[in-house]
């Protein structure tokens, strides 16, 4: 079954960024292997300000061997003459997601909480998987930018990385069904 997943850092006030977009807020942690993290998807859906944070990673940015054909970014701004080791799409990108989930492809939606937002809304997503930090921004991008509705979610997994303080939460998107609320 395909999966369509949002995979972000957050800090513990639920930004994704600060407001200079910076990525030095990041807690490095080497028990994290990203190298399994990224065989575990077929394509790689981001925007533009994700793509230059990644792009600025040099010769750590683990896409840069990644094939073309799987790297798409959003962007109105980005030449494909100036980019040629990535996709570039400036619309329908909804509509290419619900294509990838059809053939049964497993996407990482990556960084942009617009992005993120809009994928959840047309009821793409199938899990968030978020890094909290140990960090408070006070400011900067949403993990989750302009929700037009709200989206039940199933804690799947936590886990506590001891050395850096990171915790690794797992929600399959749209799990649970609340009949009522209870108010204590």
């Amino acid at each position: 079954m395909a999966q369509i997943i949002y995979n972000v850092a957050m800090s513990l006030d639920g930004f994704i960024s600060p407001p200079d977009e910076s990525s030095s807020w990041i807690v490095p942690d080497r028990s994290i292997d990203f190298q399994a993290l990224y065989t575990r998807f077929d394509v790689f859906l981001m925007g533009r300000k994700t793509y230059d944070a990644i792009s600025a990673a040099g010769e750590h940015n683990l896409l840069r061997e990644i094939p073309r054909d799987r790297v798409f970014v959003i962007s109105r701004t980005l030449q494909h003459a100036e980019h040629p080791k990535i996709t570039i799409i400036q619309d329908s990108y909804v509509a290419l997601l619900q294509q990838w989930k059809d053939k049964g492809l497993n996407v990482w939606v990556m960084g942009g909480g617009w992005l993120a937002a809009q994928c959840l809304n047309a009821g793409l997503l199938t899990s968030i998987e978020v890094a909290v930090m140990p960090v408070v921004l006070g400011g900067g991008f949403k993990v989750l930018d302009g929700l037009a509705r709200s989206t039940s979610l199933q804690l799947l997994d936590v886990k506590k990385l001891a050395s850096s303080g990171i915790v690794m939460i797992t929600y399959k998107v749209g799990a649970m069904q609340h009949d009522t609320w209870a108010i204590l």
